[in-house]
C-alpha cells in the first residue's frame, strides 16, 4: 500500500477516480526549451499564490470558479459559503503537500494547513464527511430545498438532506487520508484528534459482516418512486468501499493499530460474501442484506458491474500482497472468467456496453431515459434488457465489438502476483512504495508555464457544468470560462515532476 507521505500519486489517484466536473484536458504545449528550475518554481508559486489568495475560501475550495470569480460550482452549483470535497479541498491540499516536500517551501505547508483546517472545521461530529462544507450550515436546509434537489435527471441525493456523513465518491476516506498525510508530515499535534476521529467513524460504521453503507450514521427516510431508501446497503460504487479499505491499510502502516488492519480485512471477507455465482462471479455498485445485487437510485438496477469488480480485484490483490492468504486470491480467476464473458458477448451480438448486467441471465442492461415525470416533478428511467429501447441520437445503439474489459492483462498482473512467495511479497510493497514516491511528468512543462494568466490563473474555456431548473435535455449543462481545481492539480503535478532531479526525499525538511 502507498505509503501517505507519498509523492504525486495520492493527487493522481483522485483526479482517476473522483467525478470531476468534465473539462478539457488537451495537452498544453510551449516552446521546445526546457524551462529551468527557477521558471518551474516561479510559476508554481504564482499559479498556488492566486488559488490561495483568490479561489479559496477559508483555505477550502470549490471544483471550479467562473473567470470572473462571482460563479461556484461543486458536483453542482455552489453557495457563496460553501467549499467542496469529492476532489476540491482535499486534493487541494494533497497538492500542496506534493509541491512542499518538493522543494521545502513553507508556504505550500501553510497552504495544506488552510486545508486541513477547512476540513476540521466541516467535520462530521463522528467523524467523517458530506460532499461539501457550508461556513453558513443554517442556509442549508433551504438550499437543499430550492437548488440542489431541482434537477429532473440525476443528482439524486441532493433531492434529501440526510446531515450525516458519506463513503460516496471517496468523500470520507480522501478528506481522511489527506488528514492523515498532513499530520504524519506536520507533525502538528492539533490535527491527531481529526485523524483519530475520522478513522474512528470508519470503524463505527462497519457492519458486523465487515461490509460499509453508503452513509452513516444509518438513515432509512429517504424512499421514492418504489425504492427503499438505498444509503444503508452493503455500497462499492464510485470507489467506497476501495477506498474506505485503502485509508484502513495506510493508517495501519503509519499510525501501526491493529484494529485498522482487522477493520480492513474484514472489510476483505465482505467482499469474498458479496461475489456473485459462478458464471457471474462478479460484484455490483449495491448489495442489499441478502448480499445479492440490489437497486439504489431510479438509474441504478440491480446489476452486476465490471468497475467496481475491478475495484473489488484490487482490494483483494492488495489483502493478498500483506497475508499471503489465499482466499483473497481465489475469486479473482473467477471474475476474470467473467469479464472474458463479457467481452465475448459483446463482441458476438454487437451490443454497446452497457453499465450493468442482469442477474442471472446476464444480459445487459440498459437505462433508458422517459419523457415520464413523478408526481415531484423528476424525470423517469426504465430499465431495459432491449438494446433496440437506447437511444444514440435518434436511433438505437450499437457496439463497436471492442473488449470491454482487459483481461489480458488483468490476467498476466494476477499470475505475478500468484507466484511470489513470502519475500518477494514484501519486496513488492517495497517497490510499490518506492514508485509511488517517484515524480511523473506529463503535459508540456513550457506550455503550462505560458498558460498562466497575468493573475496566476489557469483560465480553461469549455469546463461543462450542471443546470438545475432545466426543463430540456439541451439546457441540463452550461459551457463556463473558469478557474479548475482539477487542472490546476494537474498541471501543478507535472510542474513538480520537472523537479524531480532536485526534488528532496518525501518526509523530509
Amino acid at each position: 500500500m502507498r505509503t501517505c507521505t507519498n509523492n504525486l500519486f495520492l493527487a493522481r489517484r483522485l483526479l482517476a477516480a473522483l467525478l470531476l466536473i468534465p473539462v478539457a484536458l488537451a495537452p498544453v504545449r510551449g516552446s521546445a526549451a526546457t524551462p529551468a528550475r527557477e521558471q518551474v518554481l516561479a510559476a508554481m508559486k504564482k499559479a498556488s499564490t492566486f488559488m490561495t489568495e483568490k479561489a479559496a475560501l477559508r483555505g477550502g475550495y470549490v471544483w471550479l470558479l467562473s473567470d470572473d470569480l462571482k460563479r461556484r460550482w461543486g458536483e453542482i452549483p455552489a453557495r457563496p459559503s460553501q467549499i467542496w470535497l469529492q476532489g476540491g479541498t482535499e486534493l487541494m491540499g494533497q497538492v500542496f503537500l506534493d509541491a512542499y516536500e518538493a522543494t521545502n517551501d513553507g508556504f505550500y505547508l501553510a497552504a495544506a494547513r488552510n486545508a486541513a483546517d477547512a476540513l476540521v472545521f466541516g467535520q462530521h461530529p463522528l467523524g467523517g464527511w458530506h460532499y461539501f462544507i457550508d461556513f453558513d450550515p443554517a442556509g442549508v436546509p433551504e438550499w437543499y430545498e430550492k437548488q440542489a434537489s431541482k434537477f429532473r435527471y440525476g443528482y439524486e441525493e441532493y433531492r434529501h438532506y440526510y446531515g450525516n456523513a458519506t463513503f460516496d465518491d471517496r468523500v470520507t476516506t480522501d478528506a481522511g487520508l489527506f488528514l492523515l498525510r498532513f499530520y504524519l508530515l506536520s507533525r502538528e499535534a492539533a490535527y491527531r484528534e481529526p485523524v483519530l476521529k475520522a478513522l474512528d467513524f470508519v470503524l463505527k460504521a462497519q457492519y458486523p459482516n465487515g461490509a460499509w453503507p453508503q452513509r452513516f450514521p444509518l438513515r432509512y427516510e429517504f424512499v421514492h418512486d418504489g425504492l427503499p431508501d438505498y444509503t444503508s446497503f452493503y455500497t462499492l460504487n464510485d470507489g467506497a468501499m476501495s477506498g474506505i479499505i485503502e485509508l484502513l491499510l495506510e493508517a495501519h502502516e503509519r499510525l501501526g493499530d491493529a484494529r485498522y488492519f482487522e477493520s480492513a480485512r474484514r472489510g476483505a471477507d465482505a467482499l469474498l460474501a458479496l461475489q456473485g455465482p459462478e458464471g457471474q462471479a462478479a460484484w455490483a455498485e449495491q448489495h442489499g442484506p441478502d448480499l445479492r445485487p440490489i437497486a439504489a437510485r431510479t438509474h441504478e438496477p440491480a446489476g452486476y458491474v465490471a468497475r467496481e469488480s475491478q475495484m473489488a480485484i484490487a482490494m483483494l490483490r492488495s489483502l493478498y500482497l500483506r497475508t499471503g492468504d489465499p482466499r483473497y486470491l481465489a475469486p479473482i480467476p473467477r471474475c476474470l472468467d467473467w469479464f472474458d464473458r463479457i467481452n465475448r458477448e459483446a463482441a458476438a451480438q454487437k451490443y454497446p456496453a452497457p453499465r450493468y448486467w442482469e442477474p442471472g441471465t446476464n444480459k445487459p442492461l440498459y437505462v433508458v431515459r422517459t419523457n415520464l415525470l413523478n408526481a415531484e416533478g423528476y424525470g423517469l428511467y426504465k430499465w431495459t434488457t432491449d438494446v433496440a429501447q437506447t437511444r444514440c441520437g435518434s436511433a438505437p445503439c450499437q457496439g463497436d465489438g471492442k473488449p470491454i474489459v482487459d483481461v489480458a492483462a488483468l490476467r498476466t498482473s494476477y499470475q505475478a502476483l500468484a507466484s511470489l512467495d513470502k519475500k518477494a511479497r514484501a519486496e513488492r510493497l517495497a517497490q510499490l512504495h518506492a514508485r509511488a514516491r517517484r515524480p511523473r511528468a506529463g503535459e508540456d512543462v513550457a506550455g503550462i508555464i505560458e498558460a498562466l494568466d497575468s493573475r496566476g490563473a489557469w483560465v480553461t474555456h469549455d469546463n461543462s457544468v450542471p443546470v438545475p431548473h432545466a426543463l430540456t435535455e439541451a439546457t441540463e449543462r452550461e459551457t463556463v470560462r473558469g478557474i479548475s481545481t482539477g487542472i490546476f492539480a494537474r498541471r501543478m503535478e507535472t510542474l513538480i515532476g520537472a523537479l524531480a532531479p532536485a526534488a528532496t526525499e518525501p518526509g523530509t525538511r
